[in-house]
């Protein structure tokens, strides 16, 4: 294994889970409320730092293993993809890492079981966290909320190419009963929230934009996706796609060195 195997292949999820651990000594109550953004923030901008460093780190793997497309990514048209922190640089890189595995194995394709599993593990993992956060007395609401917007989903809003199947989805109208906009994808326009409140947090807007956000954007269809669920959800979801094409890829790459 590489020197960046072992950080790609640890779920994002356990920053997560580690932050929830250190938490579970504070004591329920209404004067604990203001502790969970703090702590939420600071687990959110962990996890996408690491989501953001481990794209990068990704796309070294596969420039040291295909040359050609080494050239491609770092000097054909330079790297054009920044912090790897917006959508599309995430699903260039899973791209990239495609082609490569299809490169070593022209007979890989997608796998509904796995996506099933992966979507299973998403779900549980958050059940879990809020089992935990819940005893604090933090925020049920937007857990039932989330919870009530994710069984508007499935496995097949998964996809191994783009993360997220809403450009090819034909049930667009109905996997959000609190959002009803036509022809657009909703766990794109959810990333679209998350990816704005990643820049507000990472660059600390907040501390001179305090007439942000209005308050008119509680009427808003969109304040639904304003919800640390989805975007922890989110991010796992793009991570654990992440790390089952890795370990395709470095499974492939053993058995060509042997």
């Amino acid at each position: 294994m590489s020197v960046h195997s072992e950080f790609i292949l640890t779920p994002i999820s356990e920053i997560l889970f580690n932050a929830v651990s250190v938490t579970l000594p504070v004591s329920r109550g209404i004067a604990m409320y203001p502790l969970w953004d703090y702590v939420m923030q600071s687990v959110f901008i962990k996890m996408t730092g690491a989501q953001e460093q481990k794209m990068k780190c990704v796309c070294w793997e596969i420039a040291t293993v295909d040359y050609e497309r080494r050239w491609k990514i770092y000097y054909e048209q330079g790297w054009k993809l920044g912090e790897c922190s917006q959508l599309d640089a995430k699903v260039k890189v899973i791209h990239w890492l495609n082609d490569t595995i299809k490169w070593m194995n022209k007979d890989f394709k997608q796998d509904d079981d796995i996506k099933e599993d992966i979507w299973n593990r998403v779900k549980d993992n958050m059940e879990k966290v809020h089992s935990d956060l819940n005893r604090m007395g933090f925020c049920d609401r937007e857990y039932l909320e989330f919870d009530d917007m994710l069984k508007n989903f499935t496995s097949s809003c998964l996809d191994f190419s783009s993360f997220f199947y809403c450009s090819k989805c034909k049930n667009k109208t109905s996997c959000c009963k609190q959002h009803k906009q036509e022809n657009s994808g909703k766990l794109l326009i959810m990333y679209d929230h998350l990816y704005r409140f990643r820049n507000r947090c990472a660059h600390n807007l907040t501390s001179y934009q305090q007439n942000l956000p209005a308050l008119s954007s509680l009427s808003d269809n969109d304040y639904c996706f304003e919800n640390y669920y989805i975007r922890f959800a989110l991010l796992i979801i793009i991570d654990e796609i992440t790390i089952y094409l890795f370990k395709e890829f470095t499974r492939l790459l053993s058995t060509r060195l042997l």
